[in-house]
């Protein structure tokens, strides 16, 4: 191993031609641009994660008008174990990858927050174009806003796939000040349960998730962003580990959207 010799000294010595030493020089400028722009192949949740540790900041949320369950009544009680019976109770019965995307049957769950919990542990695998669910974070979030409310989150779409069409379409409605969406920049501190948190990193791969109670985030799992199953919705982040684990990567462009608009009561 100690005489092999660097890729500079056997251009020297001749041992490539210019065509090769070319080819070779863009082949390692690729490898390295792929390794710098890979998302992180997976990592522990951190200790705030682990231990619920209460989140600094954050203000209490008005419960969202509707149909659903009161705020304060529906989350405090609820442990990770329970999150299936939770979401078998307000009517989210199917959490396959198959799984019909109006439940429960009679209509919005209401509450934004209520539907995060109870669409815990729902796939989104056999969504198109999610890979398998490994890019399905809006998908995720477009699945619980939906059934929360009744209307698409963005782009008059049920289930939206792309994160920077979500934080395209949210942007341009919260300059509306009469409109349903409120954007907030100073999200580290004034986050609400049931506000959409939202990293965009345009041509690249952000995330997307909905704050719930304590400062904890509910969004999808894959393998560049943590939780427990890839290709499904998971209690996975808190706002400090989203400022150290995605935030970074786009700082400039993540924000919460608060909805302030209406919920449907039925399904037509």
């Amino acid at each position: 191993m100690k005489n092999l010799k660097k890729f500079n000294d056997l251009i020297q010595e001749g041992f490539f031609d210019a065509e090769s030493v070319n080819f070779l020089s863009s082949l390692g400028s690729v490898i390295k641009d792929t390794l710098s722009s890979s998302v992180n192949p997976g990592y522990d949740r951190n200790e705030t994660e682990l231990t619920g540790a209460p989140e600094p900041g954050g203000s209490t949320a008005e419960s969202p008008y509707g149909k659903g369950i009161p705020l304060e009544k529906s989350i405090s009680s609820i442990k990770p174990g329970e999150y299936d019976s939770f979401g078998s109770k307000l009517g989210i019965t199917d959490k396959s990858d198959k799984a019909p995307l109006e439940q429960p049957s009679s209509g919005p769950i209401g509450n934004l927050v209520n539907s995060a919990y109870a669409n815990i542990n729902t796939s989104t695998r056999g969504i198109p174009a999610t890979d398998g669910g490994n890019l399905g974070c809006a998908a995720a979030t477009s699945i619980m806003f939906y059934r929360a409310t009744g209307y698409p989150i963005a782009a008059n779409t049920k289930v939206v796939i792309g994160t920077s069409t979500v934080y395209d379409d949210l942007n341009e409605k919260s300059k509306d000040p009469t409109g349903p969406w409120k954007k907030i920049t100073d999200w580290k501190k004034d986050y609400k349960p049931g506000d959409i948190i939202i990293t965009r990193r345009r041509s690249r791969a952000g995330h997307i998730g909905i704050v719930v109670n304590g400062g904890k985030i509910i969004s999808n799992s894959s393998s560049g962003f943590n939780g427990d199953k890839m290709g499904q919705i998971e209690e996975n982040y808190t706002i400090s580990s989203w400022e150290k684990d995605v935030a970074k990567r786009n700082p400039s462009e993540t924000c919460l959207f608060r909805y302030q608009g209406p919920y449907k009561s039925s399904w037509s």
